[in-house]
């Protein structure tokens, strides 16, 4: 082990947080460089949040220390687990890599937002990057991202890779989990109102923290989508990656497959960017988020949907597709499925093809995937 690893175990040592809220200590360093060309030694951190992930987390920091990025700091922020994922996270801690310092950060169990933000007050780079603990970058990542982000030239840009979904079924390369093009950036503002487009593995530069504030620790779901609006509205716009970078595993008893509470969360979400945004916002964005909360979660009514073309309850299907559409009218594909269920026999071709996508990702109602 390198005195610089040694040193980065040291501080990391049964580090506590409990009920930290969202002012981590981030302003303490002035930014350089959005607006410039990243440099090819820059430091680049990846904070990976973990809990209870000792089947993943291997493959996790395996696909980072591949990464053909030559400066690269990989911080591990255990949130309370009980099982081996810190005893997995100190051994690759131990390996020594050119280019790469792996630290291990432990707190008490306080949320997937209370671990980023912890491991932001310990990242060094001036670039930064987060991981989930149960997904993998492809080799050359990093370096693909810090390539478009310089491409791209001055402006408050975050660069976000293409990703696709690992499921029961294996791998799908055809099947991205991004589907729908990104929206422009002057289209941004409205879309993202509809739908989170954002992505926590995007490259952000230190001072978005700064200026946008970091995770809210109080949101148990969907702080993403808060985050992402709060980041919006604040003037920054996002540009994905048509490559592939990154793979996303479907899990049993991840956040995403709690519906229910997702959905709550993203009510939450809506009702604070709200209220903090309302005297900013036009009248028709404010009505809109308004009919949206009306509605429901176009996300929960398309989930539904899809049970109900299981199940061949196709009139209730064909209800849940409209009032998804009416609040998502960004979204293509939604659009798309409700022109086809107008037709004669279109709700039978919906049902038909939901079969076909079950049977390539081998659906698992544990996950709703």
């Amino acid at each position: 082990m390198t005195q610089d690893q040694r040193n980065s175990q040291e501080l990391s040592e049964n580090i506590h947080r409990p009920g930290a809220t969202a002012a981590a200590s981030t302003t303490t360093r002035v930014a350089t460089g959005a607006s410039g060309e990243i440099p090819s030694d820059a430091l680049v951190t990846v904070i990976v949040p973990a809990y209870n992930v000792q089947v993943s987390i291997g493959e996790t920091l395996s696909s980072l220390l591949r990464q053909t990025w030559s400066n690269l700091e990989i911080i591990v922020v255990d949130d309370g687990s009980s099982d081996k994922s810190v005893e997995i996270a100190r051994m690759y801690a131990s390996l020594e890599v050119p280019g790469r310092t792996l630290a291990v950060m432990t707190k008490s169990n306080g949320g997937v937002g209370s671990a980023r933000n912890l491991g932001l007050t310990r990242a060094r780079g001036e670039w930064i990057i987060f991981l989930d603990s149960d997904d993998a970058f492809v080799p050359g990542a990093v370096a693909h991202m810090v390539a478009a982000r310089n491409k791209l030239g001055d402006g408050k840009w975050l660069v976000e890779p293409n990703a696709v979904e690992v499921t029961r079924g294996g791998l799908n390369t055809r099947r991205t989990l991004a589907r729908e093009p990104m929206p422009s950036p002057r289209d941004q503002r409205e879309v993202i109102l509809q739908y989170n487009f954002g992505a926590f593995t995007s490259l952000f530069p230190r001072e978005f923290f700064d200026e946008v504030g970091v995770f809210d620790e109080t949101m148990a779901f969907v702080e993403d989508w808060e985050f992402w609006i709060r980041a919006v509205y604040s003037g920054w716009r996002f540009h994905r990656t048509e490559e592939v970078l990154c793979n996303v595993w479907a899990t049993a008893g991840s956040m995403m497959s709690n519906r229910a509470a997702m959905d709550a969360g993203e009510d939450q979400a809506l009702r604070r960017n709200l209220a903090r945004f309302r005297d900013e916002m036009t009248p028709a964005e404010v009505a809109f988020v308004e009919r949206r909360l009306d509605v429901g979660s176009p996300q929960g009514l398309l989930k539904a949907m899809a049970a109900n073309l299981r199940d061949g309850n196709l009139e209730e299907a064909k209800a849940q597709l409209n009032a998804a559409a009416s609040v998502m009218p960004a979204q293509k594909r939604v659009v798309m499925k409700q022109r086809i269920s107008r037709l004669p026999g279109g709700m039978k071709w919906l049902q038909k093809r939901q079969a076909t996508i079950d049977g390539y990702v081998d659906y698992d109602p544990s996950t709703g995937r």
